[in-house]
């Protein structure tokens, strides 16, 4: 397959890396033109607990990707979405997928429109992974992903999908049951990234905080409900499990929040904390931790940005 990675941060470039690996034609897309020309010059770094590599996978800015894409794996920011599919639209085709591993809810609408919805698909991956410098990736944590059609229908080409990661070396399934699965990426994310964005710290430093212990499992039992009143099924139990996994063996990973806050750049707690608020009030259930999150990490971003 001739596949683009649209969004080519940290997680961009671990999935680029594994369908590179798994013989795919892979162009990893970003404007980030230090990061692109690190990649051009001296390949992907990518430092994992098997070692590291250095990876000969072109970097292109948008307009200099070279399509039409078999598909198109979108990981920029769920703000930069409809701007970065307009930006690579000279390269989607009439034959092109495209598959959203984004944080928050409501990517598969976001997807809609560029493609028929029977080529749009989305997923959720639990792996970490840091940008550590231009061209360099980190990843020193186990995990999977799942994905499968947003809107139904022939899950053959998520089906492909999943066994080139698999065998790119991220282990990847179908799940039928995808929307309950992003709705515990999201949940979970509710829970860890707005703490570790604002006490600046990762996860391992909330562990140790039996106050961060109470908070976080209050917002998981709140984005829990919250799912269920949106008719998604989901255990909290696998959710808290999750937490605490963050909390041990990706002790020291740096949030997504983490790295915005820290960047002065704007965090994705509007797709995330407020998707949950929002969805929760609008069926009558209250999410008052969950929202006062939101609202402090609302006040980072007010504090970063220019006057």
């Amino acid at each position: 397959m001739k596949v683009a990675i649209l969004g080519s941060g940290a997680m961009g470039c671990l999935f680029g890396a594994a369908f590179h690996r798994a013989g795919h034609d892979v162009t990893l897309v970003d404007v980030n033109a230090a990061h692109l020309d690190a990649i051009n010059a001296h390949g992907l770094e990518l430092d994992t607990r098997a070692g590291v590599e250095h990876l000969p996978i072109p970097a292109r800015l948008p307009a200099d990707a070279a399509g039409p894409f078999d598909l198109v794996v979108v990981f920029t920011k769920t703000f930069h979405t409809q701007g970065a599919l307009e930006g690579l639209a000279h390269a989607i085709g009439p034959a092109t997928h495209l598959l959203s591993l984004q944080n928050g809810l409501g990517n598969d609408r976001r997807l809609a429109g560029f493609v028929s919805d029977d080529r749009v698909m989305v997923g959720a991956s639990m792996l970490p992974s840091d940008l550590v410098g231009p061209g360099k990736v980190r990843s020193h944590g186990e995990g999977y992903s799942r994905l499968y059609p947003a809107f139904g229908g022939d899950p053959a080409m998520a089906q492909a999908l999943a066994e080139a990661l698999t065998a790119g070396g991220l282990p990847a399934q179908l799940d039928p049951e995808i929307h309950n699965a992003i709705w515990s990426k999201v949940i979970f994310n509710a829970a860890m990234n707005p703490l570790c964005a604002l006490t600046r710290r990762t996860p391992g430093f909330l562990g140790a905080s039996a106050e961060a212990r109470a908070t976080i499992r209050a917002v998981v039992e709140e984005g829990v409900a919250a799912a269920h009143a949106n008719g998604a099924m989901i255990d909290s139990a696998p959710i808290h499990a999750l937490t605490e996994t963050s909390m041990t063996d990706h002790a020291d990973h740096e949030a997504s929040m983490l790295q915005d806050v820290k960047a002065g750049r704007r965090t994705e707690v509007d797709a995330i904390n407020g998707a949950i608020v929002e969805a929760a009030e609008d069926k009558g259930v209250a999410a008052p931790v969950t929202r006062t999150l939101w609202h402090l990490v609302k006040l980072e971003e007010a504090k970063l940005a220019p006057s």
